[in-house]
């Protein structure tokens, strides 16, 4: 049995292993293709405007795209914030219903304690 989980938990690791060389692979050709991409738009840019022209576009849409990208981390966060104070509100509500609950059984035995007493006294 725990060679069984032993080899599932190898292949896992493997698949997790490829999986990330994989990734880390597409990352690196994806960068070197904007490279020539942005080199290819830089060079129709500078023939058909000038050079000043050229880096002023790429580097806008540059910096608009990380732009774009800090607002969505941003966006993420805050989302992510709101879900883990959600979570923690249901999770008060809960213990607090239980406090509650607890609070009630304490009160109602008290109160059989006391009519007990009374039921005996008179």
């Amino acid at each position: 049995m725990l060679d069984h989980l032993a080899q599932k938990a190898q292949v896992k690791a493997t698949q997790a292993a490829q999986t990330a060389v994989l990734g880390l692979g597409a990352s690196l050709l994806l960068v070197v293709g904007l490279g020539f991409l942005t080199a290819a738009f830089w060079i129709y840019l500078a023939t058909v405007s000038t050079a000043l022209t050229a880096a002023t576009v790429i580097g806008g849409i540059y910096f608009g795209a990380g732009l774009i990208m800090i607002a969505m981390i941003s966006a993420r966060n805050r989302s992510a914030r709101r879900e883990l104070e959600r979570l923690e509100l249901a999770r008060q509500h809960k213990s607090g219903d239980l406090q509650g609950t607890l609070y009630q059984i304490i009160l109602a035995f008290m109160s059989g304690m006391q009519a007990g007493q009374k039921g005996r006294r008179g």
